[in-house]
């Protein structure tokens, strides 16, 4: 578009002139000089558009960037938890078939080991607790 401009404002002048008057060819200079200025202002308008455009896209990629972190940090802790359940699970079940097998002395130790599996439940539902939502 502002090549149209370019040309027309050089071909119409040395077409114009020789049947042209002076104020006439003045009109046209100045029609030319206010589509030149609304054509600059036009683009510096789009250019600032593009600039808005490209800083929202900027922050958009950072925000996405940072909740993929916080998902992969989530992730973690909950396979670690996930990892510390299973142990859990596996004591427990070691220590039931133990208590089936036991002595009488055998459930004060059965019964210490009931109480540790309890606190690290315990620690492990905190853990999961406190992970953000």
């Amino acid at each position: 578009m502002k090549r149209w401009f370019v040309v027309v404002g050089l071909l119409l002048p040395g077409l114009i002139m020789g049947c042209a008057s002076d104020t006439d060819l003045q009109g046209l200079q100045a029609d030319t000089s206010a589509l030149q200025r609304q054509s600059s202002t036009r683009h510096q308008t789009v250019a600032a558009r593009v600039q808005q455009l490209s800083d929202r896209v900027a922050q958009f990629e950072q925000a996405q960037t940072a909740a993929q972190r916080d998902l992969a940090r989530i992730n973690a802790a909950l396979d670690e938890l996930r990892t510390q359940l299973q142990r859990l699970r596996g004591d427990i079940e070691e220590t039931q078939v133990q208590m089936q097998r036991s002595t009488p002395d055998g459930v004060n130790v059965s019964t210490a080991r009931v109480t540790n599996f309890e606190s690290r439940l315990n620690n492990l539902e905190k853990q999961l607790r406190s992970l953000p939502q």
